[in-house]
C-alpha cells in the first residue's frame, strides 16, 4: 500500500512538473493563453516553488537565445511529441520521453531542458507511416485521350504540342493544355473530339478553344470538340471540375453531368458529380447557370442558380435543393486548399481517398458522422493532414502502405 500511494504521488508530482515546463516555456515565448495563465498562477504564487522557477525561467531564456530554438512552435511541438508517444511502438522518441519524465520529478530546469530537446528530436520523423505518401505541388497527372483512340501522358515534361488527326496542334506548357490556337479552317464535319482523365491523386488544367479555363480534380474527366463549332459549345463531365467560362452570349456554353445539363453564358462555377456521391453539386461562384433535369415522370426541371448559391441534385429522387454557401468551401481545392465546414468525416475521409490515393477504413461506422471544420494545405504528406485532423477531433488515424484505418482516440498521453 506504502509502495502504491509514493508510486502515485511520483506520478502526480511527474504530470505536473511536465505542466509547468510547458506552461514555463509558453509564458518566455509569448505563447500563453488566458486559460494557461489561470493554470500557472497557482504555481508563481507558491513560495516552495519561487527559486526553482525562476531557475526554470532562466534555463529556457538560454535555449530560446539559441538559433535552433528560436522560432520555433511551442504547441505544435507538444501535439506531435504527445502524438508519438501515442503510437505504440518501441523507438528512441518513447525512450527520451521516459527520461523526461524521470528528470522532472527531480528538478524543473532539467525537465525544461529535456521537454525541449525531446521536442525537436527529429520532428521530421515520421512514426506515424511506414511509406510516406508525398503529394508536390504544382505537381499534374492525367492522360489526354485523342480522337483515333490513342492516348498521351500528360505528366511527360518533355512534351511541348501534339497533333491531332486533322493536323491541327495542341499546345502543352506548365498551366496544362492549350487549345486556344485552332485554326478557323477546320470545317465542322472534321471536329475532332478529346478527353482528359485524372487519376486519383491527380489534378490537370486545359484552357478550351473558346478560353474557356478549365480545372480538373482528381477521378475526374472531361470531354470536349478540339473546336468548338456551330450555335453552342458543350462539354460533358464526371468527378469534379471547376470552370471559369469564357463570355459568349451568342453561344451558350453547356455542360452534362450525367442526369443533368447545366446552361452557362459566362460565369464562374464548380460541378462535382463522382459516381460513389448521392448529389450532383453545382456551386455558383458568379454569373449565372441553369439547371436542367428530368423527373421521373419525363417531365423537365429547370432551376437558375445565382452567385453564392449551391444546388444539390439527388440521383436517387431527382430532386433539386438549392442552399446558400460559402462557395470557398467547394472551390478551394483548385488553389491547393482542403476547407472543411463542420463537414462529416465520412465525406472527409472520400475527398482524402482521392486526392492521396488510398483506402480509408472506419473500425466505428458512428464515427462517419463526426464533424470537422479546417483549412489544410492538399500539398502536404497525408500525414501532415491526418495529424491536424487527431488535434481537434476524437479520432485516431493509422496509415500503413496506401491504407488509413480510422479509429476511436483514447486518452493514451501518461501511459
Amino acid at each position: 500500500m506504502v509502495f502504491l500511494l509514493d508510486k502515485n504521488r511520483k506520478m502526480k508530482e511527474t504530470k505536473e512538473h511536465i505542466l509547468l515546463a510547458e506552461l514555463l516555456v509558453k509564458e518566455v515565448t509569448n505563447k500563453l493563453s488566458d486559460d494557461e495563465k489561470e493554470q500557472l498562477n497557482p504555481f508563481l504564487l507558491d513560495e516552495n516553488k519561487k527559486q526553482m522557477i525562476d531557475s526554470a525561467r532562466e534555463s529556457i531564456i538560454l535555449h530560446s537565445q539559441k538559433k535552433h530554438y528560436k522560432d520555433f512552435d511551442i504547441e505544435t511541438a507538444r501535439q506531435k511529441i504527445e502524438w508519438k508517444i501515442k503510437f505504440k511502438k518501441k523507438s528512441k522518441m518513447r525512450r527520451l520521453y521516459n527520461a523526461a519524465r524521470l528528470a522532472a520529478v527531480l528538478a524543473l530546469p532539467i525537465a525544461i531542458t529535456t521537454y525541449m530537446t525531446v521536442t525537436f528530436f527529429e520532428l521530421n520523423e515520421s512514426q506515424y507511416a511506414q511509406v510516406p505518401i508525398n503529394i508536390k505541388k504544382g505537381e499534374a497527372k492525367a492522360i489526354l485521350y485523342l480522337s483515333d483512340g490513342s492516348s498521351v501522358d500528360l505528366d511527360t515534361k518533355k512534351i511541348s504540342q501534339i497533333e491531332e488527326a486533322d493536323g491541327s496542334l495542341i499546345l502543352k506548357d506548365s498551366t496544362g493544355l492549350n487549345y486556344t490556337n485552332q485554326s478557323n479552317e477546320i470545317i465542322d464535319a472534321e471536329i475532332q473530339e478529346n478527353v482528359v482523365v485524372t487519376p486519383a491523386g491527380g489534378e490537370y488544367q486545359l484552357t478550351l478553344s473558346d478560353g474557356t479555363k478549365v480545372w480538373m480534380n482528381a477521378l475526374s474527366e472531361i470531354r470536349y470538340p478540339v473546336k468548338f463549332s456551330g450555335d453552342s459549345r458543350k462539354v460533358a463531365v464526371s468527378g469534379e471540375v471547376f470552370f471559369d467560362v469564357a463570355k459568349n452570349k451568342d453561344k451558350p456554353f453547356y455542360v452534362s453531368v450525367g442526369d443533368v445539363d447545366i446552361k452557362v453564358l459566362g460565369t464562374q462555377f464548380n460541378v462535382m458529380a463522382y459516381p460513389d456521391e448521392e448529389n450532383i453539386e453545382t456551386t455558383l461562384v458568379e454569373g449565372s447557370v441553369r439547371l436542367m433535369s428530368e423527373r421521373f415522370d419525363k417531365t423537365q426541371t429547370e432551376v437558375d442558380l445565382v452567385p453564392g448559391h449551391k444546388a444539390n441534385f439527388n440521383r436517387s429522387t431527382k430532386a433539386v435543393e438549392i442552399t446558400t454557401v460559402n462557395t470557398d468551401i467547394y472551390t478551394a481545392w483548385k488553389d491547393g486548399k482542403f476547407v472543411f465546414e463542420s463537414a462529416n468525416l465520412d465525406d472527409i475521409m472520400r475527398k482524402l481517398e482521392r486526392r492521396y490515393n488510398v483506402k480509408v477504413f472506419f473500425e466505428n461506422q458512428d464515427m462517419k458522422n463526426l464533424r470537422f471544420s479546417a483549412r489544410l494545405s492538399r500539398y502536404g504528406n497525408i500525414e501532415d493532414v491526418l495529424y491536424k485532423m487527431e488535434q481537434t477531433t476524437s479520432v485516431k488515424f493509422i496509415v500503413k502502405d496506401d491504407h488509413v484505418i480510422v479509429r476511436k482516440k483514447y486518452d493514451e498521453k501518461f501511459r
